[in-house]
């Protein structure tokens, strides 16, 4: 850490990188991160806002006792002329006044009540689903049944290990974490720290291409034409080119295939991710630690879910079976939500990203879908997400009363907020796979 403090340019700032000093500013204040990123607990999420200004991130994601922290490595201030007044932008004022308001009135607050609700009748699915399967075990249609119910409730433990690794819950922190890592690791079979470690991230970076680990997904699907930068990437003779141009050439038509194995696929990545040495490929100070009793959360629910497969079914063809519809139907389940979240939404260069404020950024690449007491059970309160990006540790019961407000200002201010039904939004997004593929093939049709 830099002892000497000195007055920076944001020229300065912005030119940080290497293995030299590596600046953001908060609060028109300048603090050298190089040594804390490996210890930061949010991941190499940090790494995002490095040589940028990271006020409004910084607020988002932390308490107040972080304030602290971010002491030891402050270094100096910038250039007055540099400087942003923090009353300029009348938008970022309001937003900033919004937050505190809600603050003020409690909404930050949550309903223990309500969340023990949400578990009880979450853990009250997986009942279910050993009880199909326990005292029905001879019948195909129960153990269709609890193979279908177990996704389900999968996909409900993701919404409450979201929930609870946010910090929506508690104000104790690892109170957080320990529920978040029992529905996240034990129930679900996910990592948090591969969560946390994707998730924040995207937060971060929402729809920025290059940078949100969430669009990322070429040469599956490509969400905007920056992506088919694939084709020229790789050279022609790998198989990774013609798979991309075949899957991408028909992404409109395979993006609900492919959302089947979204749950498998996520799951051996979270595994591959705590494994020793899982995190081998990346930058030293882009690695996350991950605890003994984290791998142990994700290898008990290996234990507990393939245990019950073989203690109560009795043949190869029902276990396939069961693998099948559990696993491909959570991942159904959770893609649908997902896909929603962002996807069809403007994609953004980094340049392009590094030019908005982190407020504008969060709304217009978001999309909010239509409120019923099924789609926001079904979403886990993520049909909000544009107020989730804005707000993250705000609780989902809360999301509701901001909406309004939220949208007020975006109106007030010419800000695109968008919000659509269920299915239009789906539709939605299976367009934009549609526009996209449609240059893909235009450029395969070039190369060939």
């Amino acid at each position: 850490m830099a002892t000497g403090l000195r007055t920076f340019t944001r020229a300065e700032v912005k030119g940080s990188q290497g293995d030299g000093p590596l600046y953001t500013i908060i609060d028109n204040k300048v603090y050298d991160i190089s040594e804390f990123i490996p210890d930061h607990p949010g991941g190499a999420v940090i790494m995002t806002h490095i040589g940028r200004d990271g006020t409004d991130a910084f607020y988002s994601f932390h308490p107040e006792s972080s304030q602290e922290t971010l002491s030891n490595y402050y270094v100096g201030d910038l250039a007055p002329e540099d400087c942003l007044d923090q009353q300029e932008d009348d938008f970022i004022r309001e937003i900033r006044e919004l937050k505190r308001e809600f603050e003020r009135l409690g909404y930050f607050e949550s309903d223990k009540l309500y969340y023990l609700f949400k578990a009880t009748s979450t853990l009250a699915l997986w009942g279910v689903s050993i009880y199909l399967l326990a005292r029905h075990g001879d019948s195909i249609g129960a153990h269709i049944a609890s193979a279908l119910i177990m996704g389900l409730f999968w996909q409900q433990c993701g919404w409450l290990s979201h929930d609870f690794l946010h910090h929506q819950v508690f104000k104790n922190r690892s109170f957080n974490d320990m529920v978040g890592d029992f529905f996240g690791g034990v129930c679900l079979g996910f990592s948090p720290a591969w969560w946390k470690n994707k998730q924040n991230t995207h937060h971060a970076a929402p729809n920025v291409h290059g940078e949100d680990p969430d669009i990322d997904t070429v040469p599956i699907l490509a969400w905007s034409n920056h992506a088919l930068e694939f084709f020229a990437d790789v050279p022609d003779d790998e198989l990774a080119i013609a798979m991309g141009k075949f899957m991408i050439g028909n992404q409109s038509f395979l993006i609900f295939p492919v959302m089947v194995f979204a749950k498998l696929s996520w799951a051996m990545q979270s595994i591959l991710f705590i494994l020793p040495n899982g995190q081998k490929g990346l930058p030293r100070n882009a690695r996350v630690p991950v605890g003994i009793l984290e791998q142990l959360s994700v290898g008990l629910h290996w234990t507990w879910y393939l245990g019950l497969l073989f203690l109560f079914v009795k043949t190869p063809l029902r276990i396939a079976l069961y693998l099948f519809l559990s696993q491909g139907g959570c991942g159904l389940l959770l893609a649908l939500v997902f896909v929603l979240n962002h996807n069809g939404m403007p994609v953004v260069t980094e340049q392009e990203g590094s030019k908005m404020d982190f407020y504008s950024l969060q709304i217009i690449t978001g999309r909010d879908v239509k409120p019923s007491w099924i789609v926001t059970w079904f979403t886990g309160g993520l049909n909000y997400q544009i107020e989730h990006h804005l707000f993250p540790a705000l609780p989902r019961h809360s999301f509701h009363k901001v909406q309004p407000q939220v949208q007020a200002i975006c109106e007030k201010y010419g800000i695109n907020y968008h919000c659509t039904g269920f299915v239009d939004g789906t539709m939605e997004v299976v367009n934009r796979l549609d526009q996209v593929a449609k240059v893909a093939r235009k450029l395969n049709q070039k190369q060939d």
